[in-house]
């Protein structure tokens, strides 16, 4: 029985290092996941210097300020049903279309190139002078973007790659919270070397170069399921 699991976990963990080798659905979709993840994670130390030297806040107050993360999260996962009814009822029952995958991206495609926009509005708005409520501001639309773009990303592999979804997602996940927990490590020599500005102009331009992705893969999908080998068929 031992024998029989540790073939099945070898042969499950090489078939989720294949998807992330060779599903262009899933890598792109990891990536820009492990960017996400790698804002989220390196802000819990990124705050101390974006807030509490900047604002000369309290650890207390400092800590709060997740909460506009939370709130524009929260702001998303409210409205999210209401507009995925609204537009799945108008693209069935108005254009007697079938729903696609790609129908999962919008909300990714819409909120992409908001986080480009946030990290530069909160890099180069950080300034004593400068009310604090103005980078919250830019925390809340991350929210916003963080919660969209993983609702989007992980419905969109469910519905492409169906029965074999769980090692998509598995090894998406894998990678984005080894190389994203990484990277903390690396935040603190950021901040203190290069300030605020710079790093996060640094993640705004990478985040800008990769917004395009959602829209590709709306684009160019159905081709990249049609030869996967995993995939359901478009």
């Amino acid at each position: 029985m031992a024998s029989n699991f540790l073939h099945r976990l070898k042969h499950n963990v090489k078939l989720g290092i294949t998807f992330y080798r060779t599903e262009i659905i899933v890598t792109v979709l990891g990536f820009y996941l492990l960017l996400l993840y790698t804002l989220l994670f390196t802000s819990l130390s990124g705050f101390d210097f974006i807030f509490k030297d900047t604002y000369q806040l309290s650890t207390g107050l400092t800590g709060s300020c997740f909460a506009s993360i939370a709130v524009g999260s929260t702001v998303f996962t409210l409205s999210a049903p209401g507009l995925y009814n609204w537009a799945r009822s108008d693209t069935e029952h108005v254009h007697g279309a079938h729903v696609e995958p790609e129908f999962r991206l919008w909300p990714a495609i819409a909120t992409a190139p908001m986080l480009p926009i946030c990290l530069f509005w909160l890099g180069w708005t950080n300034y004593p002078r400068i009310s604090i409520w103005c980078g919250l501001g830019a925390c809340f639309v991350f929210g916003v973007v963080l919660t969209a773009f993983y609702v989007s990303s992980y419905e969109y592999i469910i519905d492409s790659y169906g029965e074999h979804s769980a090692i998509a997602l598995a090894s998406v996940t894998a990678v984005r919270y080894l190389a994203a927990g990484g990277m903390v490590m690396a935040t603190r020599p950021m901040y203190s070397g290069i300030g605020v500005h710079w790093t996060l102009t640094i993640m705004g331009c990478i985040a800008a170069i990769l917004s395009p992705a959602p829209l590709l893969l709306w684009r160019y999908g159905p081709k990249l399921r049609k030869k996967s080998e995993y995939a359901k068929d478009p």
